[in-house]
């Protein structure tokens, strides 16, 4: 072989071993947006069942039994949460969530940290926080994972309504 052939061959291998570690890098990608979908997936199902969950309860401790007819028997924006005497098993009523946060680690593919918040609002302004109690409560669940670098961030509102 002389000169010319050798430096063709290289240049071929160059240009395979580049389209090689072209291909490798394209795999190794979509197989990380791959996972990180699935593992979003799996984080928006924890959080919605978390949500089912308490929107199957009452809306206030306080209209667990009975109804009420004014906000000031709503428990305080400050009392949200659960009482001294109440697990997550018996929970009774939507804002025992507050502050409720698991660690979830018997998945096989990753291990999930949830977090939930439950707040008083305005309807003029969902986004917003009230101090002082309303007819609507908002429950924000944040699920985040060690594995993947998303946070999933669901939220739902719960009115109270009775009619008499």
């Amino acid at each position: 072989m002389n000169s010319g052939q050798s430096l063709l061959s290289l240049g071929a291998l160059l240009i395979l071993a580049l389209t090689v570690l072209r291909v490798n890098n394209s795999i190794i990608s979509t197989e990380t947006v791959m996972q990180d979908s699935k593992f979003g997936i799996l984080a928006t199902s924890l959080a919605t069942s978390l949500i089912e969950k308490a929107s199957k309860k009452a809306f206030d401790a306080n209209t667990y039994d009975d109804a009420v007819s004014s906000l000031g028997e709503l428990t305080s924006a400050a009392g949200l949460g659960p009482n001294v005497s109440e697990t997550p098993d018996t929970y009774n009523d939507f804002d025992d969530y507050d502050g409720y946060s698991e660690e979830i680690t018997n998945l096989p593919s990753a291990e999930f940290n949830i977090f939930c918040e439950v707040v008083y609002i305005s309807p003029n302004n969902p986004d917003g926080k009230l101090t002082t109690t309303s007819w609507h409560k908002k429950m924000i669940v944040s699920v985040s994972s060690p594995s993947t670098t998303d946070t999933i961030r669901l939220s739902t509102i719960y009115s109270y309504w009775h009619f008499r």
